[in-house]
């Protein structure tokens, strides 16, 4: 079978391989750290070469970076023992094994999004100038900084002097502050605001953020059982912190849980019966 047509796709050891879709080479192959995106998929008799596994063809792009265009002219030359340029290599159409790419997904389709705060600020002032950017997740956090950092400019800065100038402009809203000198703006001016954007959460980093989480959750659980025993209040608290710092305490509550079957009956139960409800709401 042969998938041309953009956004076709093969399930693939339990990957997809969409057509037009973007792609990463992994170390699986010579081609490895190249972006591209997969062209055609030819599965069964329709394939090209000899391999068991469906052929999908790339398009790589050249490396934009001289040291990864260096040391890809040195893998290629290497392996045909013959000096290679990038130009030579046939990025734009390359065939290569499902094992050899990871497929990408596009941020802002398919992962979960967040907000981001961003305390955005920038000014020039006597020839100088600068800028800076700080992230925050939460919006109060933000606040803060935009608060902390605006009194200092106002305290210290160059505002109050602007102030006796007949050009000085002021503007501002609730999370945005910003001045200048009439006709002097690129040489005189100060702005910070608070931005909120939109943040795409990657699985890993979802993954990342629910394990310090539950880390967290479990070492309150610890304490608040522990805490009640003669042999935690026997500790120094020198002893204390690193018991509460230890590493497997989610593992070990896990271990014992593990071994709760009226637990996981229960919570299986629990699934299924939601599952029902939410099935049963589609047949109304």
């Amino acid at each position: 079978m042969i998938y041309k047509e953009p956004g076709e796709k093969l399930m693939y050891e339990n990957a997809a391989y969409i057509v037009g879709g973007r792609v990463l080479a992994n170390e699986a192959s010579e081609y490895d750290g190249l972006f591209g995106r997969i062209l055609e998929i030819r599965t069964g008799d329709d394939r090209e070469t000899e391999n068991d596994t469906p052929d999908i063809y790339c398009a790589f792009d050249p490396p934009p970076l001289s040291a990864a265009r260096a040391a890809l002219e040195q893998t290629f030359s290497q392996l045909y023992d013959t000096p290679k340029r990038v130009e030579e290599l046939g990025l734009d159409l390359v065939i290569m094994a499902p094992e050899m790419l990871t497929p990408l997904a596009v941020p802002e389709q398919e992962y979960a999004q967040a907000d981001l705060y961003v305390v955005v600020s920038h000014w020039a002032t006597d020839g100088e100038f600068g800028s800076y950017e700080i992230p925050f997740t939460n919006l109060v956090d933000a606040r803060r900084q935009f608060h902390d950092d605006l009194t200092a400019e106002l305290n210290d800065g160059c505002i109050e002097k602007w102030r006796e100038n007949s050009q000085f402009v002021e503007e501002e809203t609730a999370e945005s502050y910003e001045c200048y000198l009439d006709g002097e703006y690129c040489e005189n001016h100060f702005l910070i605001a608070v931005e909120k954007r939109s943040l795409p959460l990657a699985p890993q980093f979802i993954r990342t953020v629910a394990t310090i989480y539950d880390d967290e959750c479990a070492q309150k659980d610890l304490l608040e059982k522990a805490g009640k025993l003669p042999e935690y209040l026997a500790l120094t608290e020198a002893q204390k912190k690193q018991l509460l710092q230890d590493e497997d305490i989610r593992g070990r509550i896990n271990h014992y849980l593990g071994r709760c079957d009226a637990y996981w009956d229960c919570y299986w139960d629990a699934v299924s019966e939601a599952a029902q409800e939410l099935l049963r709401n589609y047949h109304l």
